[in-house]
């Protein structure tokens, strides 16, 4: 039983809830201004990534494109996501598979004040095909747990190495 002045506490957020696409994309927007500003990364000289915001429901992260600034293909483990390109422009290329066989690989060029989603098993790789800087917004739901990267083997998708949120060294 309550006292009459207190208020009951709400509930606490489910681990098991995800976040929908929308709700991604509105974290991303919130995180837009400020990630310009983010220490050392409008201009890095090679592709830097650094954690913006966390809680138990996602991640975001910041990540600075120099020219030619690229991530092999991967995939984000269970967790689905958005990107939003706060400067320059980035190119995503994606695969559409049967049976692990892949049919074509899909090119998506992703300009300032853009942004892609994608679903959990998305395999991906993303590059700064231009001559300047990109700047780029991640958010991730469920937070990453792992990152598994692939090779393409003529019209094959080849599994390699998985690496664990604990010891994760790239984001994309």
């Amino acid at each position: 039983m309550t006292h009459p002045q207190e208020r009951p506490r709400p509930a606490a957020p489910s681990s098991t809830r995800q976040l929908d696409p929308p709700e991604l994309a509105r974290i991303a927007e919130g995180l837009v201004e400020s990630a310009l500003l983010w220490p050392g990364i409008a201009h890095p000289p090679e592709r830097r990534w650094s954690l913006m915001a966390a809680s138990d429901l996602f991640e975001a992260w910041v990540i600075g494109w120099p020219p030619g600034g690229a991530i092999e293909w991967h995939d984000h483990g269970a967790s689905a996501g958005v990107v939003a390109v706060v400067a320059g422009t980035l190119t995503e290329h994606s695969v559409t598979h049967d049976r692990g066989q892949v049919l074509a690989v899909k090119r998506n060029r992703v300009e300032r004040g853009s942004m892609l989603s994608f679903a959990s098993g998305h395999v991906h790789d993303v590059v700064n095909a231009g001559d300047r800087h990109a700047v780029s917004v991640h958010v991730y739901a469920p937070r990453l747990d792992s990152m598994t990267y692939y090779s393409m083997a003529g019209h094959q998708l080849v599994r390699g190495r998985t690496v664990l949120s604990t010891a994760r060294a790239d984001v994309a």
